[in-house]
């Protein structure tokens, strides 16, 4: 894999400088739109913004990627895929490069210039060749284009207003000489630009006296006194069984003895009687 780098942009120094003075201004997004579960304005703002990428041949005829909305994070992944076909019409190996970039859109217009930071600012062409935009990894400001939107626009030549000699936009070392026939082949453009992720509300505080859940017996505790339970109920039903057999024992014998006296009874009553009997005979003789 081929990478390309080039040494641009300002010293440390006057780059550290300049960013003090522009966070001094710029707005932080996530100051005036935000996630929001009961705030449905600002909510919508926020997931409102979202970018699309760009790009024009030296035939400038506008191509533009599919929506890419900011994501939870504040965050907003870039990769626009540019077909070798949208450079090249003739499919001749003329590609050129007239312009490409990135437009952001629906930033609330009062909130300009914001706080970005853009990270991994690339084009990786369709060979594997890697040129890294070190010049728009360096952008710290979203500004409002004239066109609407913030724009970053990575193009090989300025733009100058032919009536002023105005520069209007301004080319980008990085893809000098892509104007050339031939010098673009498509490939993709990516990057991250990030507004700052948004705050997390803070939990409410515990207040003192409020009382805490009552604490749940344990799954074991639990089992070990119902199976305490069920011997108990055990030893209570043997008992009673116990109980009443020992009962019915006792009726038996009591049934037994009774009926052991009736026949005793009923045989000294005979014995009485026959005895009588034989006296009274005895006597008449």
């Amino acid at each position: 894999m081929k990478i390309r780098k080039f040494a641009v942009g300002m010293t440390a120094a006057a780059m550290a400088a300049s960013m003090m003075c522009m966070s001094a201004q710029a707005t932080k997004l996530t100051d005036l739109v935000y996630p929001s579960e009961t705030e449905s304005d600002k909510n919508d703002g926020y997931y409102s913004v979202g970018a699309m990428g760009f790009f024009m041949s030296q035939q400038w005829q506008w191509n533009q990627s599919d929506w890419i909305g900011i994501n939870d994070e504040g965050k907003i992944e870039v990769n626009y895929s540019i077909n070798e076909i949208l450079a090249d019409k003739t499919m001749e190996g003329k590609g050129t490069l007239g312009d490409m970039g990135v437009m952001v859109l629906n930033l609330p217009e009062e909130g300009y210039p914001y706080e970005i930071t853009i990270s991994d600012a690339k084009f990786t062409a369709k060979d594997g060749t890697v040129t890294e935009l070190e010049s728009v990894n360096e952008i710290t400001e979203a500004t409002l284009d004239p066109e609407g939107g913030f724009r970053i626009h990575i193009r090989p030549t300025d733009e100058v207003n032919e009536e002023t000699g105005e520069v209007t936009k301004e080319a980008r070392p990085e893809v000098a000489g892509w104007e050339e026939e031939g010098a673009f082949k498509g490939g993709t453009l990516s990057m991250t630009i990030d507004f700052g992720a948004p705050e997390l509300p803070e939990a409410p505080a515990e207040t003192e006296g409020s009382e805490a859940p009552a604490e749940t017996e344990a799954p074991a505790e639990t089992e070990a006194a119902e199976e305490e339970k069920a011997e108990e109920e055990s030893e209570t039903e043997e008992s009673k069984a116990e109980e009443s057999k020992a009962a019915d024992s006792k009726a038996e014998n009591k049934e037994e003895k009774s009926s052991t006296g009736l026949f005793v009874g009923i045989g000294v009553g005979a014995a009485a009687l026959i005895a009588v009997v034989a006296a009274l005979i005895i006597k008449k003789k």
